[in-house]
């Protein structure tokens, strides 16, 4: 048991070492590259409104809360204060470590044991995970269809918007439709790539299907559960785009729509996707964000002031997590260790 673990956390401390090392390699030079006078005048332009940012920042961390309360089947005693606690601390164990969603959801339901068990509420956090998975894809490739909107025409932004918004609701009716009626997507098409492809695709086509079996099985089919998660997943990501609006609208020496927030929403939903891993995401925000913005012509500065903005508030409410932990009497060690044998021991019980 030993030499199997040792050896992984030997790469994982390794992997966190490198990618803080190239992370704040990033964050120095586009703070250079955006000019530290710049990022400060921004920041100063932000002022005491930072505070309502961190309060739309908390509201984010309860509409999560409430989405989870949402996925508990019957009756139960997890109270909307101390789901958003739980997140809190678990979304602060997420960014602290390279382990990220391997520490952060089982963490949460250790978090609220006292009120439920973790046989209740990790299943729950499965489904309230798989939501935000869709939801978070749906803004991504939302964001894809309003940048080339957006770019083809910036006079009729009301247009690329209602354009927006129509594409947004065809693509949520066909995710839905496709995992309601348990329409095998995602294998088939493995399947395909493999006959004409690598042989190692061939590999993946059972691990594909074993989860489509687990979205399939996860997912509501109760209406008012479906829709009761879905709207809490919406109120996440809109809070989430209000957020980016009101920086932008400080901080930019231009005037920013809603569209443009959305915009930098998705991108900022695409960064924290596929680079969960790195802690906070050092570097790789103001790195993505900061030449995002320069592309939107918004400018660097503006997008590398956005990037430490919202790494500052990440911080205020790591803080907050930690001192939740604290308050219960759990140290971060202590809480990583059992959120991973959690972890191991449900993955364990769900393997044929």
């Amino acid at each position: 048991m030993t030499s199997n673990t040792t050896p992984v956390s030997r790469k994982r401390l390794t992997w966190a070492v490198l990618s803080a090392t190239i992370g704040l390699s990033l964050f120095v030079y586009f703070i250079q590259r955006a000019g530290l006078s710049e990022v400060a005048a921004g920041i100063q332009r932000l002022g005491s409104t930072f505070l309502v940012v961190i309060a739309v920042s908390g509201l984010r961390f309860a509409a999560r809360g409430m989405a989870w309360r949402s996925c508990l089947v019957g009756p139960h005693r997890l109270s909307p204060a101390e789901a958003f606690r739980g997140v809190a601390a678990g979304d602060m164990l997420g960014n602290l470590t390279p382990l990220s969603i391997l520490v952060s959801e089982p963490s949460k339901a250790l978090f609220v044991n006292d009120s439920e068990p973790v046989s209740r509420t990790l299943p729950a956090l499965a489904v309230e995970n798989l939501f935000y998975t869709l939801s978070a894809v749906l803004v991504i490739a939302g964001g894809a269809l309003a940048l080339m909107l957006r770019q083809r025409t910036s006079e009729t932004w009301w247009l690329a918007s209602v354009s927006l918004v129509a594409g947004l609701i065809a693509l949520i009716s066909v995710a839905h439709a496709i995992i309601w009626w348990r329409v095998r997507v995602a294998s088939r098409l493995c399947a395909i790539a493999g006959d004409v492809g690598p042989e190692f695709i061939l590999r993946w086509t059972e691990r594909v299907r074993q989860l489509e079996d687990r979205v399939f099985t996860l997912y509501p089919r109760n209406p008012r559960r479906l829709l009761g998660v879905a709207g809490w997943e919406l109120c996440f990501h809109a809070l989430a785009v209000l957020e980016i609006y009101l920086v932008l609208s400080l901080i930019s020496t231009d005037t920013p729509t809603l569209l443009d927030a959305f915009i930098f929403e998705s991108t900022n939903r695409f960064i924290n996707v596929v680079f969960k891993v790195v802690p906070m995401r050092l570097g790789i925000d103001e790195a993505g964000t900061g030449t995002f913005a320069e592309f939107l012509a918004f400018g660097t500065a503006t997008g590398v002031t956005l990037a430490v903005v919202r790494k500052a508030r990440m911080l205020v409410w790591m803080a907050v997590g930690a001192a939740f932990l604290l308050a219960r009497g759990l140290s971060i060690n202590r809480i990583i260790a059992d959120a991973v044998t959690t972890r191991a021991d449900v993955t364990g019980r769900e393997q044929p």
